[in-house]
């Protein structure tokens, strides 16, 4: 038998990372590897990677896994703002590859798809222990490879992790950064092709027997969010977000424990994460506190025009004050007719219910008064004011690219004060019963 030696924090053969007992306690193979800043690349770069990152290296068929099935998820794209979601394919593609050339059966995603939509899951964003070992689990898989990756100022991090669905454990993983060019296609398939050695390696029979629950000396947190402080429930701070990891030392926690982590940084909200113990967790940036937002709009039955709402957070994103205006035109009845040109300018305050600034979608009241003005060229007639009261505002915003959507309907009562158009008391209708329809995007601003 070789030698067992002691290698970069794990016991190794020939070179190949494996399991060991240390007091009761298996250590998982697992390397990490510190980021920088990054930035969304262009040019030849971006053309020509994902076609060399389909292309697999050579590789031997290995006995031990034989017979053995894997399910890759597709790499979650965690790029700011959504970008760079084209290299999502090609990057998975490559993990596949990899796990095929020695011999794995991979599975395809339609064994396990349609469970994640029954669980309300992304398919494209499958990145949580749980999640990746149940839906392994539900395709049958032995094997389930996740991860994720982020692009921006011309550099990409990769993460991926394997697991043994039937046991439920972590085998191996990796978190690294590279700079995004075509030295990227030989760093990347050597990453993909050292974890799968050791899974191989790791998936051949035991020549040591594991003892007692796995267990987790160190978790590395991730997060593209520089300068976030990291607090585990229970704890003192582990410290801060730097170059895109933080290490906590937990003394040898159970792998699987849930932990409650609080996560907060100067001028952004704070928010608690539930995550599991293993030895890389990525964390999700933290939503900024604003205090004005600009909304641009347009409203159903005024299209030959838009509107634009100054939102002034008294608490930042539960409680405002909206300032807002809306030009449009009408199309004239008769032919050759006047166009008549209209203004609505409205003083509302509003706030927020149930869900928190971080949720996907929130539910939002207010109320006000305005006026609209209306004003017809050519004709000899005086501007015509419309002031009324709007007894009730709703909307519903959810987020498309990082950019809340939004659809709001209006309650707008007149009051048939002085030079009016509309008279007193019946609600302002589009169609023949129908309130006013506002579909918009809101644009933070600070």
């Amino acid at each position: 038998m070789n030698q067992i030696y002691r290698e970069s924090g794990c016991l190794t053969r020939a070179g190949f990372p494996r399991p060991f007992l240390v007091e009761n306690r298996t250590i998982m193979s697992y390397t990490v590897r510190r980021t920088g800043v990054m930035r969304d690349p262009r040019g030849l770069v971006a053309l020509i990677l994902p076609l060399l990152l389909m292309v697999p290296r050579a590789w031997s068929v290995d006995a031990n896994v034989i017979g053995k099935s894997v399910t890759v998820f597709p790499l979650a794209n965690l790029s700011p703002g959504g970008l760079q979601k084209e290299h999502q394919r090609a990057l998975s593609e490559a993990v596949r590859q990899e796990f095929a050339a020695v011999g794995f059966r991979i599975l395809t995603d339609e064994l396990w798809s349609a469970e994640a939509v029954r669980m309300k899951l992304a398919v494209d964003r499958v990145t949580d222990a749980p999640q990746v070992l149940l839906l392994g689990q539900k395709a049958g898989a032995d094997m389930a490879v996740s991860g994720f990756y982020w692009m921006e100022n011309g550099r990409i991090l990769v993460s991926l992790q394997c697991y043994d669905v039937k046991d439920g454990t972590l085998l191996a993983g990796f978190l690294h950064t590279w700079r995004f060019n075509l030295g990227f296609y030989n760093s990347i398939h050597a990453e993909i092709a050292d974890l799968v050695e050791r899974v191989v390696f790791l998936s051949a029979p035991k020549l040591i027997t594991l003892k007692d629950e796995v267990r987790v000396d160190e978790i590395t947190f991730a997060s593209p969010q520089e300068g976030m402080e990291v607090v585990v429930e229970g704890q003192k701070s582990v410290g801060r977000i730097q170059d895109g990891t933080l290490v906590f030392q937990t003394n040898g926690i159970k792998a699987g424990t849930l932990l409650r982590v609080k996560k907060q940084q100067d001028g952004y909200h704070t928010v608690w994460q539930n995550v599991i113990a293993a030895p890389e967790v990525l964390l999700t940036p933290l939503p900024r506190k604003n205090i004005l937002s600009l909304e641009v709009d347009w409203t159903a039955g005024q299209l030959q025009g838009a509107g634009a709402t100054l939102r002034w957070y008294l608490l930042p994103d539960w409680i405002m004050v909206n300032f807002s205006e809306y030009l449009h035109t009408q199309v004239p009845l008769v032919p050759n007719g006047n166009w008549p040109i209209h203004a609505d300018s409205e003083l509302l305050a509003g706030l927020y219910l149930f869900l928190p600034p971080e949720s996907g979608f929130r539910f939002g009241i207010s109320a006000g008064v305005g006026t609209i003005l209306t004003f017809i060229p050519t004709i000899n007639l005086p501007v015509f004011t419309d002031v009324y009261i709007n007894l009730l505002s709703l909307w519903g915003e959810w987020r498309v690219a990082g950019l809340p959507m939004f659809s709001r309907i209006d309650l707008k009562i007149p009051l048939g004060i002085g030079n009016n158009l509309l008279g007193q008391g019946t609600a302002i209708h589009w169609g023949q019963f129908l309130p006013p329809i506002t579909l918009g995007v809101v644009i933070p601003w600070r």
